[in-house]
């Protein structure tokens, strides 16, 4: 690198700152599942009938899933306490996240790591085609998953000696804007997929009178549970790049109820490699818009609108290395999914209960969106199958804090 000709840190920021069980799949497949899309009808305002609790996981296909459970549990402490699948190819698996009918599930395992939500690692097998690359960060389909962390110093220094890579300009303080009071850092797992560790101890300069900020993992306690890294208290958002911000937010605005209290950028490095030693892109890349939005209580959706000479204009489908979905906690799955259709008219096969397996107890129901990133209604008010062996629980978003009616217990089976 040469230092001469990349941007002073401070300029830089004063420069951005303006700114399924293992059963057949006929079994799990209720009535629901076979209706056709009624044509959709205007947008409601707010949660409405939608009762968006907050985000229950996302989820991520993988080159290797056992590749990616190890890393995770190795690295970050993550426990796996679901597995099923698989899902044969056919019409049902194909009906349900819109894959080719030659396209199999073969595994499924859902992770927890702290206390906000959980990660789903899916493993596809796509004979008619899968795409094997994975996306940067500044592509349409490129995504992170970002961790809230106490003492970003000490995390970070852990992750070095596990051998992580990490993005060298971190840790990053931004200390101007709207987002001033964050500090940041991102890291590459194996596989190529992003992880990013953020801390706000004192909150950031958005937050004031007359705004609801962001949901925090924060409001859970500052008690780690299930990790290894020091000072990890769970999920604080998910990153996606979108080819439109501006409509993106509006989708999630107007058909889930989310607001978006902190918008902030442009970003970037006109003649040195800060961003690329930043989040690991393109060395001319500029985010034009950072948006984060607050969707219930739970980990938020943070939208980045970026432009690069070598940037992927294209989204991938759900069984492609690199595909992504969110997944949305809902207390009443039917009403929900008639909600979001109507306001969306986006819906695929669905609800889709399961009845057997591991997951019993869970419904489903996937949504396009048009930014590339599918959403999830999911709910299981009375629990899952596996839950009555698991030493350790997924984490409920019911038990989110500050949330109306939650459940008021601590899912790992031990007292805070």
């Amino acid at each position: 690198m040469d230092d001469g000709a990349r941007m002073p840190r401070r300029e830089f920021v004063t420069r951005s700152a303006g700114a399924f069980g293992a059963v057949a799949a006929s079994s799990l497949l209720g009535a629901a599942g076979a209706t056709a899309a009624p044509k959709h009808s205007p947008p409601g305002k707010g949660r409405g009938q939608l009762n968006l609790v907050g985000m229950d996981h996302v989820g991520i296909t993988v080159p290797d899933i056992n590749e990616a459970i190890e890393w995770f549990e190795d690295v970050l402490g993550a426990e796996a306490p679901l597995t099923f699948g698989p899902l044969p190819a056919g019409d049902f698996v194909a009906g349900v996240v819109d894959v080719a009918t030659t396209t199999s599930i073969d595994q499924i395992t859902e992770l927890r790591i702290g206390r906000s939500a959980n990660i789903e690692l899916f493993k596809y097998t796509a004979p008619d085609g899968q795409r094997h690359d994975m996306p940067k960060n500044s592509d349409w389909s490129g995504h992170h998953i970002a961790f809230y962390v106490t003492d970003i110093e000490a995390a970070v220094d852990y992750m070095k000696g596990k051998g992580v890579r990490r993005m060298p300009a971190g840790p990053f303080t931004l200390t101007e804007g709207p987002a001033a009071g964050q500090t940041i850092q991102y890291f590459q797992t194996p596989w190529g997929g992003y992880v990013e560790f953020i801390s706000y101890p004192k909150g950031m300069a958005y937050e004031g009178p007359g705004v609801k900020p962001l949901w925090s993992p924060k409001l859970n306690g500052r008690k780690t549970e299930v990790t290894k890294v020091p000072g990890l208290l769970g999920i604080d958002h998910i990153g996606i790049t979108v080819p439109d911000i501006g409509q993106a937010a509006a989708w999630l605005e107007r058909n889930l109820g989310f607001t978006n209290p902190l918008t902030f950028g442009p970003f970037s490095d006109p003649k040195g490699d800060f961003m690329t030693e930043l989040v690991d892109v393109n060395p001319r890349a500029v985010v034009d818009q950072i948006r984060v939005l607050r969707g219930g209580n739970g980990p938020g959706v943070e939208l980045f609108q970026y432009r690069s000479p070598d940037q992927d204009r294209s989204f991938r489908i759900n069984s492609d290395w690199g595909a992504h979905h969110l997944a949305f906690y809902v207390r009443d799955i039917d009403k929900a999914v008639a909600t979001l259709q109507a306001r969306a008219g986006t819906k695929l096969a669905g609800p889709i209960p399961i009845t057997e397996g591991p997951a019993a107890g869970q419904s489903i129901n996937y949504f396009h969106t048009p930014f590339g990133t599918d959403v999830e209604l999911i709910s299981y008010p009375h629990g899952m199958a596996y839950e009555d062996a698991a030493p350790v629980d997924l984490w409920n978003p019911r038990d989110n804090h500050p949330a109306r009616g939650g459940r008021g217990h601590w899912p790992s089976k031990a007292p805070p």
